[in-house]
């Protein structure tokens, strides 16, 4: 997309440009639930873990965020992870949104990805020596 500017409007600092500041993105995960387990308790580890993972870019997104929204008269928003349900032939996938810094996108993703392996894992572990 191309978009022209007056050159005294870009150096009076009429426009913020954010491709350069902080360069957050929307990243999404997804788990499947097989269909014979009770998704809930799952998908609120998930949610919990996810949480406690991007607390700390979730703030500083905010922050930056709001910082440009006061400024140039844009409306807040959370960055808070948002988990949504897809029913699915063999069970439910759950689709997990979270805020990242584009640069730290494929180690949070890598992080979040072992966390989860391992919570799904602890709660077989955990239904099979109930068994």
């Amino acid at each position: 997309r191309k978009v022209t500017f007056v050159n005294s409007f870009a150096i009076e600092g009429h426009y913020f440009n954010f491709s350069t500041s902080g360069q957050w993105l929307w990243d999404e995960l997804t788990v499947s639930v097989p269909g014979g387990q009770n998704p809930y308790p799952v998908i609120e580890a998930i949610q919990k873990l996810v949480l406690k993972e991007t607390e700390a870019s979730s703030r500083m997104a905010e922050e930056e965020w709001s910082k440009a929204a006061t400024h140039y008269r844009v409306q807040n928003f959370s960055a808070k992870p948002a988990i949504n349900l897809r029913p699915t032939g063999g069970g439910v996938e759950v689709h997990v949104r979270y805020i990242t810094r584009a640069q730290e996108r494929q180690a949070t993703r890598a992080r979040l990805y072992e966390a989860i392996v391992e919570l799904l894992h602890g709660k077989e572990a955990g239904s099979a020596a109930r068994a």
